[in-house]
C-alpha cells in the first residue's frame, strides 16, 4: 500500500461537503448567523425571517422605517457581510 501525502482535516471536510452538495446549506447558515451577529439588536428584533439562496439574502423586516433605512444602506451591508464571511458570497440583499 502506497502512502499518500497528508492533507488537513478542514480541507478534506470542505471537499466532502462540496461533493455532497451541502456546501450551499452551510454557507446559508453562515450568512444568516453573520446577519444576526453584525446587525444592531433593533434590526435583529425587527427581522421576522431570513434565508440565503443562490447568492441572495432574503430578509423580512417588520418595521417599514427600518426596512427603508436598510434599503438605502444595502451596499454597506453587502460589504460588512462579505468581509466577515471572507469572500464575495452575498451578491444581493432583498428586503421585504
Amino acid at each position: 500500500m502506497k502512502k499518500q501525502s497528508s492533507r488537513k482535516l478542514g480541507d478534506l471536510l470542505r471537499e466532502y461537503f462540496n461533493d455532497m452538495g451541502r456546501n450551499q446549506g452551510l454557507l446559508g447558515a453562515r450568512v444568516v448567523r453573520c446577519w444576526d451577529e453584525k446587525m444592531d439588536q433593533n434590526i435583529v428584533k425587527a427581522t421576522s425571517s431570513r434565508f440565503f439562496k443562490d447568492g441572495i439574502l432574503y430578509v423580512n423586516i417588520q418595521s417599514s422605517i427600518i426596512r427603508s433605512t436598510l434599503y438605502n444602506r444595502r451596499r454597506q451591508l453587502l460589504y460588512i457581510l462579505n468581509s466577515n464571511l471572507g469572500g464575495t458570497f452575498v451578491k444581493n440583499i432583498i428586503l421585504r
